[in-house]
């Protein structure tokens, strides 16, 4: 079994079929190619983490650059970059990326901007897969658990397995390095600070929390969708309902996805470097409530800071500065909870803040934790915004 099926099946979640998302012709050869990415890797279950944003950065980054080439079709150029790239990642699921590719070249009229639109997509293709080779997405490193009081413990049921440590050394796509924009330590455990967030996540964040309400309950489980599968969806929706064109949604997607890697490689970097322990060893260890267990299994890593704090403000972030922070918008979760399909947002940092909440009302982590996440991930879009995603040149 997989680790990514071992997680899914820890926070006890169901896959299910996503609703027809809207789509607009013009964006079309891009918004597909976003939703086959997310499909074709659910299938694969790799049990690299992290293999499915980098992926969709990839295969973004390559329709994005691909569409630039005059005299060739854009449709033919798009669809030739994203089926190559996702054929190197995903080659188990060929026979799907082949059935779309084909479907969106049969539709392309034959003649020289069709040859010359496969030509430029097989090239981006090439020199994004030869670019990102052995950018240690994939290393899986070593780790030792430490035994001082705020050192990392195991967690059920993950007993003495740690997630991919090693991926904290990646290559971002817009960062400078790893730690670039790492946040300051969290704070001791001697003080207010720390006691006073001990606290709340010991009362709110509990399995049979009576502080808790039924709504808080039902969004902290909503919201445990990994985030490169619920804000893409998102983000097709939006980019076909605003109309952006290949070009637009090639760049907002390739921004979107960039930043989820980059966000997850910062994220990493800080995790590690602080090994903090999560609630669930904290307030047993403080004698708060020595059976103490959270909503739902914590995942088997580090605490500080939150990884989903952070890469949802980074790609609300994002999203914010193409369509404006007060965009009203809805989303749907494949772990909703009975009676609560979507949720309704009157703005991108209202969705921000709620995901953030949402760990802690799981007990998964610190208020400081999720607080950290999330200035590390408005960090991380602005940069990715004002920084063109670009492919050194060989």
């Amino acid at each position: 079994m997989s680790r990514k099926i071992v997680l899914i099946a820890a926070f006890g979640v169901l896959a299910v079929a996503a609703p027809a998302e809207a789509r607009h012709g013009g964006s079309a050869a891009v918004v597909e190619w976003n939703r086959m990415a997310n499909e074709v890797a659910e299938a694969a279950a790799s049990p690299l983490a992290f293999k499915e944003p980098r992926a969709m950065a990839m295969l973004h980054l390559a329709q994005r650059d691909a569409l630039g080439a005059r005299r060739a079709d854009p449709t033919a150029a798009a669809a030739t970059a994203a089926r190559d790239v996702l054929a190197a990642e995903y080659p188990g699921q060929l026979e799907e990326i082949d059935a779309l590719y084909a479907a969106q070249l049969q539709a392309v009229p034959p003649g020289h901007a069709k040859r010359a639109g496969i030509a430029r997509g097989r090239y981006e293709a090439a020199r994004i897969l030869w670019a990102r080779a052995g950018d240690g997405y994939d290393f899986e490193g070593t780790y030792a658990f430490g035994s001082r009081p705020g050192d990392y413990q195991t967690t059920p049921p993950f007993a003495g397995f740690v997630l991919q440590p090693g991926f904290r050394f990646a290559r971002p796509f817009v960062l400078d390095a790893p730690g670039a924009l790492r946040p300051p330590p969290p704070p001791g455990l001697d003080t207010r600070a720390y006691r006073r967030a001990l606290v709340e996540v010991a009362r709110d964040g509990r399995i049979n929390s009576t502080t808790r309400t039924a709504d808080e309950t039902g969004y902290a489980v909503w919201w445990m969708e990994f985030a490169e599968r619920s804000l893409n969806r998102l983000a097709r929706r939006l980019v076909s309902e605003r109309r952006l064109g290949l070009h637009g949604a090639a760049s907002l997607l390739t921004q979107l996805n960039a930043g989820l890697f980059d966000t997850y490689v910062a994220v990493w970097d800080a995790k590690f470097a602080y090994n903090r322990w999560r609630p669930y060893t904290a307030i047993r260890a403080a004698g708060i409530d020595p059976a103490w267990e959270s909503l739902r299994p914590a995942l088997p890593f580090p605490d500080y800071p939150s990884a989903h704090a952070a890469v949802c403000a980074s790609s609300f972030t994002i999203l914010a500065h193409a369509f404006g922070d007060r965009t009203r918008f809805t989303m749907d979760s494949t772990t909703a909870p009975p009676g609560m399909p979507t949720r309704s947002f009157r703005s991108f940092s209202q969705a921000a803040d709620e995901c953030a909440d949402s760990r802690v009302k799981l007990g998964f982590h610190f208020r400081y934790a999720t607080d950290a996440g999330q200035r590390l991930g408005r960090r991380v879009g602005d940069v990715v915004v004002g920084d063109a995603v670009h492919v050194p040149r060989h």
